[in-house]
């Protein structure tokens, strides 16, 4: 005997081939939504003059003011990127709006560990650091880069 549900679906099914579609179509007329995976999301976003031994920024060297040449360095945890999502970090001057510096990354899908360095070659000024996951962007941060300190000895 004939499961009584089975009965409902076979003649659904004969009117689907029967208009020429498939069941692979089916799928596809699925909202977009509701197939699309997340494209991901950044997390622990540190700025910072030094790194631990695993690449990140720790909270004992995060800084928003650096000195002429300074080191500058700036990671975030990646999670749930799909393949060939890009990451993208600039470093915007405040007052004039130019984008100082850039670095465009792929990164791997799932999760990964992100650090970039900047450098020490910012100029002085106030700048903002802007990092992109796809269409997601993370708050700014801004931070200064100023004089060096002359010692009082």
């Amino acid at each position: 005997m004939a499961h009584p549900k089975a009965t409902g679906i076979a003649p659904l099914l004969a009117g689907v081939l029967f208009g020429g579609l498939s069941l692979g179509t089916l799928v596809s007329c699925t909202a977009a939504e509701a197939v699309a995976v997340g494209k991901g999301r950044i997390d622990e976003v540190r700025l910072g003059f030094g790194l631990d031994a695993t690449g990140r920024v720790t909270p004992g060297c995060a800084s928003s003011s650096f000195s002429v040449r300074d080191p500058i360095h700036l990671s975030m945890q990646v999670t749930g990127a799909t393949a060939g999502s890009l990451v993208s970090v600039s470093v915007r001057d405040v007052d004039t709006q130019r984008i100082a510096w850039r670095e465009d990354r792929a990164v791997p899908p799932g999760g990964s560990f992100q650090a970039f360095e900047i450098g020490r070659g910012i100029a002085l000024g106030r700048y903002r650091a802007e990092s992109t996951l796809g269409d997601k962007t993370t708050n700014p941060r801004p931070f200064v880069v100023h004089a060096r300190l002359r010692s009082s000895s």
